[in-house]
């Protein structure tokens, strides 16, 4: 008889928060913040998935905030 392990799945909020940071949206910083607290509680994989959603959101924000900034200058000189 073969004995069947569970795996323990990824969290859908983890996969929801690294695609965000692929499209570049800073909303994928805090979703990973929150993904990491569940899997913390509810032992899911995806700890390395929250730690790369984070970084992808940490630089979207940077260059969201940076091109936010070089528009306004753009659009005061006119």
């Amino acid at each position: 008889m073969t004995e069947t392990v569970a795996t323990p799945r990824s969290n859908p909020t983890a996969v929801l928060a690294v695609i965000l940071g692929a499209l570049m949206s800073p909303m994928a910083l805090p979703l990973g913040w929150f993904a990491r607290e569940q899997i913390r509680r509810s032992r899911e994989n995806g700890e390395r998935l929250c730690t790369v959603a984070m970084a992808l959101g940490a630089i979207a924000c940077v260059i969201w905030l940076v091109g936010g900034v070089m528009l306004y200058l753009w659009w005061s000189t006119l």
